[in-house]
């Protein structure tokens, strides 16, 4: 039998654009685990649940990078729990490992606060699905239990363009005379970016990639004096797209001076 690891991650929960609050599963929010984010949403017939990870989480060789799908099928059961399906890794290599079946509930503290335990069996033991008793006690969980106090419910108000995406201003009667400058893009929140194209005119002439605070350059040198539209499309880890445009006008270029020196 060969050693497997990975069980280390931060949950954000998401609801689904058209859950109502009523409908809300206890499970849905922001759970801190171990520094790292897993965003849960239902899945395409809503009866189940997935998890991606929105920030990439290691507990000890193994990390689970930004946007993997770390948790599959988790499905409420009669008595309150759910059940799903954790990724694991083997050992030294780090390698997929098959996903045991992992158990789930929501339970509260003293102060009645709210906070998430997982618990987890193996894939090497097939024949064992992890429980979780209404007491909170747990059976058939040979690769332990991890407790996750909840952060923030979820959100679920989409992200905004003027909140993800930082362009420099420009004045109705000015003119743009530095032609290369900096697009900042902030994470959103409880989600994470994954990609932005930029495009000049219709013509995109810069992707960046990557689940973290993303800085991309736009180059207008070279470009004859006019108006210039920079359109921005971005997509983040749990597949939501923010776009939005904003048009510039070029200043022309300063001619050189002619003047002699005399000597």
């Amino acid at each position: 039998m060969r050693a497997i690891r990975g069980l280390a991650m931060t949950f954000v929960i998401a609801l689904s654009a058209t859950g109502t609050a009523a409908a809300a599963a206890d499970i849905e929010g922001v759970w801190e685990f171990s520094g790292g984010k897993v965003a849960v949403q239902p899945t395409g017939d809503a009866a189940t649940f997935k998890g991606t990870v929105l920030t990439s989480t290691r507990l000890a060789e193994c990390p689970h990078p930004a946007g993997e799908i770390i948790w599959l099928g988790v499905t409420p059961q009669p008595d309150g729990q759910y059940w799903g399906g954790h990724q694991f890794f083997r050992v030294g290599t780090c390698e997929p490992a098959g996903r045991g079946k992992t158990a789930f509930r929501v339970l509260r503290k003293a102060d009645g606060k709210a906070f998430l335990r997982i618990c987890f069996a193996p894939p090497e033991r097939p024949e064992l699905q992890a429980t979780i008793a209404p007491d909170g006690t747990s059976a058939n969980a040979p690769a332990g239990c991890r407790d996750s106090d909840l952060v923030a419910p979820a959100d679920t108000k989409p992200p905004t363009f003027s909140t993800t995406v930082s362009l420099p201003k420009q004045g109705k009667k000015k003119c743009l005379s530095r032609r290369s400058f900096k697009i900042r893009l902030r994470e959103p929140r409880n989600d994470a970016l994954a990609s932005a194209n930029v495009y000049v005119n219709g013509k995109r002439v810069r992707t960046v990639k990557g689940p973290q605070r993303i800085k991309a350059g736009v180059n207008l040198k070279g470009l004859p004096k006019g108006r210039y539209t920079v359109k921005i499309v971005a997509r983040t880890v749990l597949g939501r797209t923010i776009k939005g445009t904003r048009k510039y006008r070029t200043c022309a270029p300063k001619k050189k001076s002619t003047r002699k020196i005399k000597v």
